[in-house]
C-alpha cells in the first residue's frame, strides 16, 4: 500500500510540473509576443518623432553656435520679412534661400510629428507613468517655442496640420513646402516661423533657442529609452562628425 501511495504521488508530481512548466512556457511565450508587439507599435510612431527631433537639434545647436561666434547667422538673413518669399523664385529657394527655409521646414515637419504623434496616442503602449511624460515633453517643447511670444501655441499644430498630405500619409516634401510659401494667403500661416528664424538670425530669441534645444534633449532621450534605441541625438551629430555641446 504504502509502495502504490509513494508512486501515485510521484506521478501526480511529475504531472504537475509538466503541467506548470507547460503553462509557464506559454506565459513566456505569450509575454514576449506581447513585449516585440509593444516595441513594434512604439517604434512605428515614435521614430518619426525622434527622428526630427535629432534633425531640428542638429541645425538649432548650428545655428546657436554661429551666432555666438558672430553674433548673427547671415544664413538666415536672407530676407528682411516673411511676405518676401512668395516674391521669390524657384533659384532663390535652391540657393541663397535654403538656409532660412529648411531651418523653418525642418521645425515645421517637428510640429508636424507631434501633431501626428498625439493623434495616434491611444495606439501607444507605453509603461506606467510614460504616458504622462510623454505629453508633457511634448507640452514642454511647444512651450519652448512659444516663449516669448515667438511661435504661438495654437499656431504650431496649425502649421503641422498644414505639413500633412494625409491623402498619401506623408509629410510636404521640401520643394512642396518652397512652393506653399510662394502663395501669399497661404504663407501667412507660416508668417510667425519665419519671423522666428529671421529674429534668430539677427542673434534674438537665444533663450528660445537654449529652452527649445534643452527641451528636444530631455523629450528625445525619453524616447530613445521607451523603444529602446541608441541615442538618437548624438548619433545624428557623430554623423557630421561634431560634439553635441
Amino acid at each position: 500500500m504504502q509502495v502504490l501511495l509513494t508512486a501515485l504521488i510521484s506521478a501526480l508530481t511529475s504531472i504537475i510540473v509538466v503541467v506548470l512548466t507547460h503553462v509557464l512556457s506559454i506565459q513566456r511565450a505569450a509575454r514576449q509576443v506581447e513585449e516585440t508587439e509593444r516595441e513594434r507599435i512604439n517604434m512605428r510612431y515614435l521614430n518619426p518623432l525622434r527622428l526630427h527631433l535629432a534633425e531640428n537639434r542638429f541645425r538649432l545647436s548650428e545655428i546657436l553656435n554661429k551666432v555666438n561666434d558672430g553674433q548673427s547667422c547671415t544664413e538666415l538673413l536672407t530676407v528682411e520679412s516673411p511676405s518676401q518669399l512668395s516674391e521669390k523664385d524657384a533659384e532663390w529657394f535652391n540657393g541663397p534661400g535654403t538656409y532660412l527655409v529648411s531651418s523653418a521646414y525642418l521645425t515645421a515637419c517637428l510640429f508636424a510629428q507631434m501633431l501626428k504623434l498625439r493623434e495616434d496616442y491611444p495606439y501607444l503602449r507605453l509603461g506606467s507613468g510614460q504616458d504622462t511624460q510623454l505629453l508633457s515633453g511634448i507640452l514642454q517643447l511647444h512651450r519652448a517655442f512659444r516663449r516669448d511670444l515667438s511661435i504661438f501655441y495654437a499656431t504650431q499644430p496649425s502649421i503641422g496640420e498644414d505639413m500633412l498630405v494625409r491623402s498619401d500619409s506623408r509629410l510636404r516634401s521640401y520643394r512642396e513646402f518652397c512652393e506653399y510659401l510662394r502663395i501669399p494667403e497661404k504663407r501667412v500661416w507660416m508668417d510667425r516661423l519665419i519671423q522666428f528664424y529671421l529674429n534668430v538670425g539677427g542673434g534674438n530669441k537665444m533663450k528660445n533657442i537654449e529652452e527649445v534645444i534643452a527641451a528636444i534633449d530631455r523629450l528625445s532621450n525619453f524616447l530613445d529609452a521607451a523603444v529602446g534605441g541608441g541615442e538618437s541625438i548624438r548619433a545624428r551629430t557623430e554623423l557630421e562628425g561634431g560634439l553635441i555641446p
